[in-house]
């Protein structure tokens, strides 16, 4: 009897450690994933006093709220914890302090982590970081085979980088085509080997490694031309031959389905509509919530980024197909819609000309900003194709509201933005608009005293009509806040 009940603790206890080893399915969720866990420091190795986290939604609004960030402090003992509404098993880029890694979390289950310092500056990573709850071992894998420089998403990531950077081509045996996918499939085998004679990690690792390796040797496929710069083409013929060559690749790599594996919804997240669409001639399968994740992805997109409610026919795929996430699609439909009405019945969007008499000045700013003299003004430089200028919008109008009686917000577009798209946003977009040619808005940059080469381009006006400041780029509301609030005094 003794010997029974031995036995059967210790299959348990291998039930368990087998079970953890796996990676759970791809799957929707509104709990939270948690992660806390303990930093130990030393009087040499000063202990940070915050842990930062960076995660991405599985499926967003499209206007910049996949990226999540979040952050908690660390207690006196070197506790914290933190809860991250994922969505969905997702990984998390973790920074304290100096020390950066990446671990994954789950929906509804706690991942904790022992970070310890002194060891981190002196043993290495791997044995620092210890995990315990939920993907422990995977994470640990993750974590080793990541400092070991095995990793198949860090590799690749180079890979990527040397291509953008036009360096690859130097690496290939031959720098033609057939030297591009020589380079892919025997970068494909070496990783896999690498997985392979490492008999430290275990079979979920190894499974979620081969799968990512699979992934990004075929996410690399459609770039060959520009890793080539289209060495030895030079007509049309030739081109158009190159492309049928380059689906004929893609259509084997997609013969056995790679993406039925529910494994490679954790890496290819957002690539089926770059990559199949454009590149693969048969259908796609996706697992169940993979595919509801996507398809909800694209009717937020079509909201938050393109300003389109839906259609009816749209409301009822949306309870048809999306019959988890369906009810948070409808909800963001009617939010926006409560939102555009409110902009619309205040009249807190004008689309505006400049008078006749000005359109063709040298001092197009002073004309521009005459009407506002009085009250400062915010004037922002955008185009309807820039990412950073469409996120400055979303973030900055709950603030536009608030401040809508005691400033100015002017938006200057030119002809690079197609007007039927200008015309369509901004109606959602607090402010008075004006869409320039070419030769005014040349004229206007060479007036505002900063560096004009791209967008958004931000000027913050006294009530005087003086220029306070000028700058570039986006760096978040709090950022923008800083830069107005003298002016607002």
């Amino acid at each position: 009897m003794k010997k029974t009940i031995i036995t059967i603790l210790l299959a348990l206890v291998a039930m368990g450690g087998h079970a953890q080893r796996h990676l759970p399915a791809f799957q929707y969720s509104k709990e939270p994933a948690v992660l806390n866990g303990i930093i130990i420091g030393d009087a040499a190795t000063k202990r940070p006093d915050s842990v930062r986290v960076r995660y991405a939604l599985k499926y967003s609004s499209g206007m910049g709220d996949a990226v999540r960030r979040s952050s908690s402090g660390v207690d006196a003992n070197g506790h914290f914890s933190l809860s991250l509404p994922t969505g969905t098993t997702i990984d998390c880029h973790v920074t304290v302090g100096e020390c950066r890694f990446t671990c994954y979390v789950v929906p509804g289950q706690t991942v904790s982590f022992k970070l310890n310092l002194k060891k981190q500056n002196t043993q290495g990573l791997t044995k620092a970081l210890t995990f315990g709850g939920h993907l422990a071992d995977f994470n640990q894998d993750l974590v080793y085979a990541t400092e070991r420089g095995f990793d198949p998403e860090t590799i690749y990531r180079d890979v990527e980088a040397k291509r953008n950077m036009g360096q690859l081509a130097a690496e290939l045996s031959e720098k033609n085509e057939e030297g591009y996918f020589h380079y892919l499939d025997s970068t494909y085998h070496r990783i896999n080997e690498l997985i392979d004679n490492d008999r430290k990690i275990g079979k979920a690792y190894r499974e979620f490694a081969k799968a990512a390796n699979l992934y990004e040797q075929g996410a690399m496929m459609p770039f060959c031309g520009q890793a080539i710069q289209y060495e030895g083409i030079s007509t049309d013929e030739e081109y158009d031959a190159f492309e049928g060559r380059l689906k004929q690749r893609l259509d084997c790599y997609m013969q056995d389905d790679p993406w039925v594996n529910p494994v490679l919804c954790y890496v290819m997240w957002g690539m089926p509509a770059t990559f199949v669409d454009s590149y693969v001639s048969q259908p796609v399968k996706l697992p169940s919530d993979y595919q509801q994740c996507l398809l909800a992805s694209k009717f937020l997109q079509q909201m938050g980024a393109e300003k389109l409610l839906l259609t009816e026919e749209q409301k009822d795929s949306v309870r048809t197909f999306l019959p988890v996430l369906g009810r948070d699609v409808l909800d963001y439909n009617d939010r926006m819609d409560r939102e555009l009405s409110f902009v619309s019945e205040q009249g807190m969007s004008r689309i505006c000309t400049l008078p006749d008499n000005t359109k063709d000045s040298s001092d197009i700013l002073s004309a521009i900003l005459k009407p506002y003299r009085g009250q400062p003004v915010l004037l922002d430089l955008w185009e309807t194709t820039c990412g950073p200028c469409r996120f400055a919008f979303k973030d900055m109008h709950e603030k536009k509201k608030e401040l809508a009686r005691r400033m100015h917000f002017v938006s200057i577009a030119s002809e690079n933005s197609d007007l039927a798209t200008w015309q369509r946003l901004i109606p959602n977009y607090i402010g008075d608009h004006y869409r320039l040619t070419m030769q005014q808005l040349q004229a206007l940059h060479r007036q505002i005293p900063c560096d004009t080469n791209g967008v958004p381009v931000w000027v913050v006006v006294n009530s005087d009509g003086t220029i306070h400041h000028a700058f570039k780029g986006w760096g978040g509301l709090d950022q923008m806040m800083e830069e107005i609030s003298p002016v607002l005094k």
